[in-house]
């Protein structure tokens, strides 16, 4: 069983090569929660989160988490990442996650970055509609389950073709820091919707969230720092113009549409759930047409990043 691949956000235009994690070895995802090592038992790989202090040393963070933590504990969902336990170790918070072989998308996406490797767009495109698949799975649960912290450091591409979500239960913990949309992106690496408040961390962020991850997807990198939130509509111009480009002049406009909606760029068009985007996505022409040859061409990436040599974690 091979653990994931860990590394960093991107702040600079060529990411370096993606490393993967040694077992026991700690590494980070630059993503603000932490630092995290992987341990096996032999059945199973979890992965150890030590919380940053910003959220360890603030009670009602914890508290938050911990609340989050039980409520999603029953979630039987094949693309949420369970939490296996939290301990408290003096200053130190832990948290525990079962996590399936594969690639975090952060890394396939670095990975596209510096190899250039050409991907046909029905590859990206199912790997798209996985991720929406994903979110829209704990949108549709009874009860408005959200999960608060989308990006892709917390987006896993299994070796088995699945989309399996993490970190799901920092939604409300975050939402309790009480920083605003650019310190979010700033600190976290998290999309927040436009709001005249201080940000709530429900499915409507989770679209946002979701938005800018199959954002980053077709323009097969990470987002920069500083191209977000005040370059997105560029981004999505961007993005949408190569699509056409290598699809029809059709595919676009809609696929342009269909992000504005997601990033909620004008917010009287904007989704209110994953369930909501899940189905208008669907229903593109260049989704509908290309499911079974995206699937293939992506088996094919996923294998290809998952043999990428073995490295020291940083």
């Amino acid at each position: 069983m091979r653990p994931p691949f860990t590394g960093a956000f991107v702040a600079r235009r060529r990411p370096a090569v993606v490393k993967r994690a040694l077992p026991g070895l700690p590494y980070s995802l630059d993503d603000g929660l932490g630092f995290r090592r992987i341990e096996s038992d032999g059945r199973r790989q979890i992965e150890i989160l030590t919380l940053a202090p910003v959220l360890a040393n603030h009670p009602i963070v914890e508290r938050a988490i911990r609340d989050r933590a039980s409520r999603y504990a029953n979630l039987e969902m094949r693309s949420f990442a369970p939490v296996r336990r939290l301990e408290r170790t003096g200053a130190a918070l832990q948290i525990c996650t079962e996590l399936p072989p594969g690639v975090r998308l952060l890394h396939l996406l670095a990975h596209l970055e510096s190899t250039r490797e050409v991907v046909p767009e029905p590859a990206l495109f199912e790997l798209a509609s996985l991720i929406i698949n994903a979110v829209a799975s704990l949108h549709a649960w009874p009860g408005g389950f959200a999960h608060g912290a989308i990006n892709p450091a917390h987006v896993l591409v299994t070796t088995d073709g699945r989309v399996v979500l993490t970190d799901g239960v920092f939604g409300a913990g975050l939402e309790a820091l009480q920083r605003n949309r650019e310190a979010l992106w700033k600190e976290f690496r998290l999309a927040m919707p436009p709001a005249a408040n201080l940000a709530r961390f429900d499915q409507q962020t989770d679209v946002a969230q979701m938005g800018a991850v199959i954002l980053a997807v077709l323009l097969r990198r990470p987002l920069l720092l500083a191209e977000y939130p005040r370059g997105v509509g560029d981004l999505v111009v961007t993005a949408t113009e190569s699509v056409s480009e290598r699809l029809s002049s059709a595919s676009g406009p809609t696929v342009r549409m269909w992000l504005q909606a997601a990033l909620q760029i004008h917010q009287r068009l904007a989704f209110r759930s994953a369930v909501e985007a899940q189905r208008l996505f669907s229903e593109l022409p260049t989704i509908r047409d290309s499911r079974s040859e995206g699937a293939m061409a992506l088996h094919v990436l996923i294998s290809t990043v998952c043999e990428e040599p073995i490295a020291k974690a940083r």
